[in-house]
């Protein structure tokens, strides 16, 4: 049975990624990168991070997303504390990942277009 997990891990992480790189294809022309990026992280986040449905300690590991709507559409009691928790962390994790990556690219950016003024200013760079 653990092998049936595996191959069924290798086509959803395939299919996954297949899917995240057409929605890059379709993107890549946006004016706003860091948009997309955004989405595209956030969603490889919460596609791929794997969860325990909490009924069982020993079962295998599904991917978050999908087990988080098949329990809130087909179990009575909902949603299981852990698959939400997992889901909430996965989004807000790549949300903080992508913020603080995004504040050291302006920084840097920022420090660039700095010097390259600096540069070409006639006032700094008399004899």
């Amino acid at each position: 049975m653990l092998e049936e997990y595996r191959l069924a891990w290798m086509i959803y992480a395939g299919s996954t990624l297949v899917l995240l790189a057409a929605g890059w294809w379709f993107m890549r022309n946006w004016e706003w990168s860091w948009l997309r990026r955004a989405i595209l992280i956030v969603v490889a986040a919460v596609l791929l991070l794997p969860a325990r449905g909490g009924q069982a300690p020993d079962a295998p590991a599904m991917p978050v997303l999908p087990l988080f709507v098949y329990q809130t559409l087909f179990e009575d009691d909902g949603a299981a504390p852990e698959v939400t928790a997992n889901l909430v962390f996965a989004s807000a994790g790549a949300l903080g990942l992508l913020g603080g990556w995004g504040l050291f690219s302006l920084l840097i950016n920022r420090r660039r277009r700095k010097l390259r003024e600096a540069e070409h200013d006639p006032y700094l760079n008399e004899p």
